[in-house]
């Protein structure tokens, strides 16, 4: 499900791009999810295989428990999953320099100081000592693709896939700090 899960960062990755909006940077970070969601619930739905039941509105159709409320399920089934977000852009051109609150937001979230003594924000560039092993919340989102075999076919053809994405990264103050030793243990391969 959609949610605020605990997590590490355990990669960073930069790459250049030209966009309609210029230049840009895009900063892409992997999130490992830590062992403490299982400490969480979620709500759970009716399944048909992969999609969800709904009802004649459109909704989805809980599954109810003994007291006429809506089941719940432990979400320890998401530790040590990886997630992977959409990237951070960061526009170096000063003409779309107004389109950086994403990526200063990200800074501000994972308690990175890009102020300088008069109070301007400067353009900084994460680098990865800034934040792998970084304990955070990341909020998941479902998002819908069109796989890149069918994406030229008409509509009706296009195949449609969905996966989860991190939409949000905020700091996790009481989560703890993993060293690249810590992290390279954590490696199921």
């Amino acid at each position: 499900e959609e949610g605020k899960y605990p997590a590490h960062i355990t990669t960073l990755s930069t790459r250049e791009m030209n966009t309609r909006a210029g230049e840009a940077i895009i900063v892409n970070l992997t999130y490992v999810v830590n062992e403490a969601v299982s400490e969480y619930e979620q709500p759970l739905w009716e399944m048909d295989g992969y999609n969800y039941v709904k009802d004649s509105s459109g909704n989805r159709v809980p599954i109810m428990n003994g007291d006429g409320k809506q089941a719940t399920g432990s979400c320890s089934h998401l530790e040590n999953r990886e997630l992977k977000d959409n990237g951070f852009f960061i526009f170096t051109d000063t003409s779309s320099a107004s389109k950086n609150s994403r990526y200063f937001t990200l800074l501000q979230n994972l308690g990175i100081q890009c102020e300088d003594n008069d109070g301007i924000k400067r353009l900084v560039l994460i680098e990865e000592e800034d934040v792998v092993g970084k304990p955070v919340f990341v909020t998941v989102k479902r998002e819908q693709y069109v796989t890149a075999a069918t994406k030229d076919l008409p509509l009706e053809q296009q195949d449609k896939r969905t996966t989860f994405k991190v939409a949000e990264v905020e700091s996790w103050e009481d989560g703890p700090t993993l060293s690249q030793e810590e992290l390279e243990e954590d490696v199921p391969f």
